[in-house]
């Protein structure tokens, strides 16, 4: 959904499209009547009025479904539309003012990241703060998705922070082309399924809801300027993922994300359109990606060659940060989430990586995370 006008005119062409197709299945229900009708009066007489009449009143049904459905669409667009006129105006506004204020509102907001950067007390409070703001937001968005079930769905904005971890010999775990190639996936799917858009973390970032995805270019990417150890560019996932952000390695990507992605600290601690901060690393056992619910940083291996292994990946992740799980490759080969480890027996079919995309119920989950916010 690029915008809410093109999205409108999408949906008008499907209104269409199934008048068209109704308008056909009343013409061949018709004739099938009138063919399977007896051929002897009075009975050919009643069955051929009821045919005629049944036809009129199908015909009539579709005229008037097609009616409600493209006035229906045009008026949810308006709505879109009036929304995003909002929105715009207010975020150059409110941009102006954070990119000029958010300095000093993230220099206080670091000082508590480094509290929140304490291996197990600061991981524990990490954790429930960010636990609370999560499920806050989503009952916060409970009108955001029922409006985006029924057409309704504004943009909405979500920044993420990328960061090239360096090794211990300083050597970049990965390519800035990688990195922007992950990049330029992520916002195109998420603004064409979503009308979700990522925006980098920086000031005076302005945007409006009427234009297409962002094109990512190489200012969206940092490369970490000292070099890092093993427990940060090696990172395993799942349990042992969730175990090591209570130790050094959650203490070690929050000190990260304080610094490299200082200008966001103070959405961080409060969780309104927290950051996701994509750390590009060397390595995660039998993984090209992790990222954990309760966190606010996703974890990428990195690679210095194109093309990538897997393309999706980033936003793959930044799946997980807003909400969304796997989903089996049985279902919908194509999508965002599929992975054949979610299917039961596994799956031997491979999800298709280079062309993926949302379901509607994943574009109003993902708008519901704490990340994604319309300010």
């Amino acid at each position: 959904m690029p915008t809410c006008i093109q999205w409108g005119q999408e949906r008008h062409q499907g209104c269409i499209q199934t008048a068209d197709q109704g308008y056909n299945e009343c013409t061949r229900t018709r004739d099938d009547g009138y063919r399977n009708c007896c051929t002897w009066a009075p009975c050919s007489w009643f069955c051929n009025a009821w045919v005629w009449v049944s036809n009129i009143v199908c015909v009539a049904w579709t005229w008037v479904s097609n009616v409600v459905c493209v006035a229906w669409t045009w008026i949810t667009t308006a709505v879109c539309v009036v929304w995003d006129v909002v929105t715009t105006i207010v975020n150059a506004v409110l941009v102006t003012l954070e990119s000029i204020f958010g300095w000093v509102l993230s220099a206080i907001a670091f000082v508590i990241e480094l509290i929140m950067s304490i291996p197990i007390l600061g991981a524990l409070i990490r954790w429930v703060w960010n636990a609370i703001t999560h499920v806050a937001n989503i009952i916060a968005s409970l009108i955001d998705a029922g409006l985006g079930l029924i057409g309704i769905r504004p943009e909405k904005k979500l920044r993420v922070c990328t960061v090239i971890l360096r090794d211990e010999n300083g050597n970049p775990t990965a390519s800035v082309e990688f990195a922007t190639t992950v990049l330029q996936l992520a916002a195109d799917v998420y603004k064409r399924d979503a009308n979700v858009r990522l925006l980098p973390l920086r000031a005076f970032k302005y945007s409006t809801g009427f234009a297409g995805a962002e094109t990512v270019d190489e200012s969206w990417v940092t490369v970490d300027g000292s070099n890092s150890d093993g427990t940060l560019l090696d990172v395993p996932c799942n349990g042992g993922g969730a175990g090591a952000d209570w130790l050094g390695t959650g203490s070690g990507f929050e000190l990260k994300s304080g610094t490299l992605c200082f200008f966001g600290s103070w959405r961080r601690v409060t969780g309104y359109g927290a950051p996701v901060s994509c750390f590009i690393i060397r390595s995660i056992p039998d993984a090209l990606g992790c990222a954990l619910w309760i966190t606010d940083y996703a974890t990428i291996v990195g690679q210095t060659v194109l093309p990538p292994d897997s393309p999706r990946v980033l936003g793959h992740e930044v799946g997980h940060a807003c909400n969304l799980t796997h989903r089996c490759v049985d279902d919908d080969n194509r999508n965002m989430m599929a992975t054949s480890q979610a299917c039961s027996p596994v799956s031997v079919t491979n999800p298709d990586v280079a062309h993926p995309r949302m379901t509607d119920w994943q574009a109003v989950a993902v708008r519901a995370s704490k990340h994604v916010t319309y300010f």
